[in-house]
């Protein structure tokens, strides 16, 4: 994990799955990576408990004692500490193993290869840097944001691919409107809503039942999530939704 990625404390437990039914120990383990990786912080007790306290953990019983118990000694076996001047920081492999063990789905990891992946191939630079900001977001497990970042390219993608390919059927479509609309140039599009961009692409046969009902589904799904609601998401649900527009979407529109 790069030390240039710096996330709160609250963020960085949100990118551990389960952490919340993690055992104290290993709830401390993590912990202290954060203040390693992300605060730049050595590891001391007091830092922990600080942290359990901010982040409305119950308070680990012998926390002192089990960093020093678990503190590399002289021997052949590695301890899951090393004592510095300051505090103590964590062994390397061990550090390396937490990691591995708990932090990165594997499906996060591969969308966000594919996001990166799709990334050098969009020459829009408006989308482009759309794009950029949503693999941000997916990376900092800033779910909502990253679903709302994603439904932005792929309406971006979407309409610049109305614009090259349709758009005399979409203005003759719209010139029997109560109120006649003409897309002259790109950005006459922020004119109209979402949806009735989508819709009239269905209405005209531009677009495939199939393919409206993916893009009203995307389009549903960002509002749900772009408002305070009570309703939750999960990475997986992130996860999901961004899989959609990479394999349903963009293959047609980008």
């Amino acid at each position: 994990m790069p030390k240039s990625t710096s996330l709160t404390a609250d963020q960085f437990v949100a990118s551990v799955v389960d952490f919340d039914g993690l055992p104290p120990a290993t709830q401390t383990d993590l912990l202290a990576l954060y203040l390693v990786e992300h605060a730049a912080q050595p590891v001391t007790a007091s830092a922990i408990a600080s942290l359990r306290a901010a982040l409305h953990l119950s308070p680990q019983s012998r926390l002192p004692q089990y960093l020093s118990e678990h503190t590399r000694k002289r021997g052949p076996k590695p301890g899951h500490y090393v004592k510095t001047k300051l505090g103590y920081a964590l062994e390397r492999g061990f550090s390396k193993q937490l990691q591995a063990t708990h932090l990165g789905r594997t499906a996060a990891k591969n969308v966000a290869t594919s996001l990166r992946g799709t990334l050098a191939a969009i020459s829009d630079p408006s989308v482009k840097a759309y794009l950029e900001e949503a693999i941000g977001c997916f990376e900092q497990n800033l779910l909502r944001s990253s679903i709302v970042m994603t439904w932005c390219v792929a309406f971006g993608l979407f309409r610049s691919w109305l614009f090259r390919n349709h758009l005399a059927k979409m203005n003759g479509a719209m010139a029997l409107w109560k109120t006649p609309v003409t897309i002259a140039k790109l950005d006459d599009f922020q004119d109209l809503t979402e949806a009735t961009v989508v819709d009239t692409a269905r209405k005209v046969g531009i677009i495939s039942k199939e393919q409206h009902k993916t893009l009203r589904h995307l389009l549903d799904q960002r509002n749900s999530y772009a408002h305070p609601t009570p309703k939750a998401i999960t990475p997986s649900m992130s996860e999901a939704y961004i899989e959609i527009v990479l394999k349903e979407v963009l293959p047609h529109f980008g």
